[in-house]
């Protein structure tokens, strides 16, 4: 059935204005004068080392050890202060080794029969305390990474490495349970290496509480330097072991109380990079002369999930157990107007869980429909009827539900608004929890949430939905929190995984994405436009769609732009 047309929310100089709000970012962007396109002159005018960029944020991390970190806060961090042992690069192959640039190792070298990788270290790597990295470092790293005590979320993610070995103290050797085309990605996206010395002795079952989540050492450009609670964390360049250092002296982000007052700094010139750019906030980053957006596709998509148990327990969920009302409560709503009112027109209606930009996206697959009066029906046989104030209960027992969703995050209340009012008009009753960013993601670890409104930053590998809706990813740590498990889902991720033939991997993937948008344990929603607000001083390289500050201790400041500020990173008196 089609989807019924339905006004747009937004009243009409609202509906008029959002749609050019998409032609006011794409010409606000560009990667200005001192990117990846800048004349070769320019560039060498920014390369001196020196300067300090200030991050403004929202939220803050409740620690930064990488295993089971969580928020797309604690990756950058962490993808500063650590380094994996390869790097996949801009094209985001995630198929062999093509395109991967040496980080931690120098090179690597493949058995004949590809069931194993032999990893050759940087003999020059120093752990920030001054202490060499070594290949045991690597061996303990994924051991830990993989110990269900640890119950790390990229555990999941690590299913085909069976193990690693230490050939010699600069040589580690990572094993495969078998040939996949995705094998040398698996073995070094997902991992950032960490120092045995300093982690050995840590409890497993509780490292997060462990003194290192609060003042890590890695081996990566910055190193660690400070972090005041409720104001900021700084990061400074290392210099320890003769490695190529940063270009930046430092890297600082400031914890504000709210997006807006996160926005402001930036607009005022207190910091200098502000991500996820709302859309009533484009068109004065456009009239901002000392401001440039860039805009671009990301891999993040927002999505609905349903608890399909009762809280951590067992039990069906007495409304999200049955399949037909999940289906029902998916086709009451008007995604396209949840969008607008989310975005405007800086997002697209999702397809499943999954964005377009990843290889194995089937743009071509047809979400179930807005129909509410089919919802109605297919409610109606599942025994909820409507009572005389127009809601509907069985056996005495209400549609009723709550909706989890993070109050820094003003798009998903929004969206949450209109979707209790969607629902309503089928006759669910749904109650909207609004709790700070940490008590979110707590929530969402210990599986104490009906449903959520969530934000997912995919990885570009097709292994990654292993993670989010799988069931490895079911388990105690796992991001798959609302514990959907389908036996013909994850068959044919696990088909599509082990082929090396991409026309059979399209195919299993299509029939997987099938499986899930069917069986709709979740709402996917909104697929947004990566919209990153900056100074124009800095001059960015390589800002990758999955981790835009990937490269982030490659990035310059021209000398007679560098503003003065403290070594905190906010600025000094002139």
């Amino acid at each position: 059935m089609p989807a019924s047309p339905r006004r747009s929310p937004l009243p009409r100089r609202a509906a008029t204005r959002c749609a050019t709000l998409l032609v006011v970012a794409l010409s606000s962007t560009g990667c200005g004068p001192g990117g990846d396109d800048a004349p070769a002159t320019t560039r060498a005018t920014a390369a001196a080392t020196g300067g300090t960029v200030v991050i403004a944020t929202p939220t803050e991390p409740d620690h930064v050890i990488p295993p089971v970190v969580s928020s797309v806060l604690g990756r950058q961090i962490d993808d500063l202060l650590f380094e994996r042992l390869a790097d996949i690069g801009p094209a985001l192959n995630t198929v062999g080794d093509a395109g991967f640039t040496p980080r931690l190792a120098t090179r690597w070298t493949w058995s004949a029969d590809s069931l194993s990788i032999a990893f050759s270290l940087d003999p020059a790597a120093r752990w920030h305390d001054g202490r060499p990295v070594r290949a045991a470092d690597v061996a303990f790293t994924y051991a830990l990474y993989k110990d269900p005590a640890v119950a790390s979320p990229a555990a999941a993610l690590l299913g085909n490495v069976d193990s690693v070995t230490v050939r010699d103290s600069l040589t580690a050797v990572a094993w495969f349970a078998r040939r996949a085309p995705e094998q040398f990605y698996d073995a070094t996206h997902h991992v950032v290496i960490l120092p045995a010395h300093l982690l050995a002795a840590a409890d497993r079952a509780r490292l997060a509480a462990a003194p290192f989540a609060k003042r890590p050492v890695g081996s990566g450009p910055f190193r660690f330097d400070a972090w005041t609670p409720g104001e900021r964390l700084v990061l400074v360049a290392d210099t320890t072991g003769g490695r190529r250092r940063a270009t930046l002296d430092r890297v600082v982000w400031t914890f504000a109380k709210d997006p807006t007052t996160a926005f402001t700094r930036v607009a005022t010139g207190e910091a200098d990079i502000y991500e996820n750019v709302r859309p009533d906030r484009v068109a004065e980053v456009a009239r901002n002369a000392a401001l440039r957006l860039d805009v671009a596709p990301g891999l993040d998509y927002h999505y609905v999930a349903f608890n399909l148990h009762r809280d951590a327990g067992a039990d069906a969920h007495p409304v999200f157990g049955d399949r037909a009302v999940r289906r029902a409560l998916t086709m009451a709503l008007d995604r396209a107007a949840i969008v607008r009112v989310m975005f405007d027109t800086l997002a697209r209606v999702a397809l499943g869980p999954f964005p377009r930009a990843v290889a194995t996206a089937d743009t071509a697959i047809v979400p179930l429909p807005h129909a509410p009066d089919s919802a109605a029906r297919l409610l109606d046989a599942a025994g909820w009827v409507r009572g005389a104030d127009g809601m509907r209960a069985k056996g005495g027992v209400p549609l009723a539900f709550s909706i989890l969703v993070p109050s820094v995050a003003a798009s998903r209340v929004k969206a949450a608004t209109v979707m209790q009012a969607q629902w309503r008009a089928v006759g669910v009753r749904v109650g909207i929890e609004q709790v700070d960013f940490p008590a979110f993601l707590a929530r969402l670890d210990a599986r104490r949430f009906e449903a959520i409104i969530g934000g997912w930053s995919a990885d570009p590998g097709a292994g990654a939905v292993r993670q989010t809706w799988g069931r490895a990813g079911a388990r105690a740590g796992g991001e798959n929190a609302g514990r959907y498990v389908s036996a013909a889902f994850d068959a044919h991720v696990d088909s599509g995984l082990a082929t090396f033939d991409r026309g059979v991997q399209r195919a299993h993937f299509a029939a997987a994405w099938r499986t899930i948008v069917d069986d709709a344990p979740g709402i996917w929603l909104s697929e947004p436009w990566r919209l990153v607000a900056m100074h124009r001083r800095l001059r960015p390289v390589g800002m990758r769609p999955d981790a835009w500050w990937a490269r982030l201790h490659e990035w310059t400041i021209a000398p007679d732009q560098r503003l003065p500020r403290d070594g905190a990173g906010t600025l000094a008196a002139r």
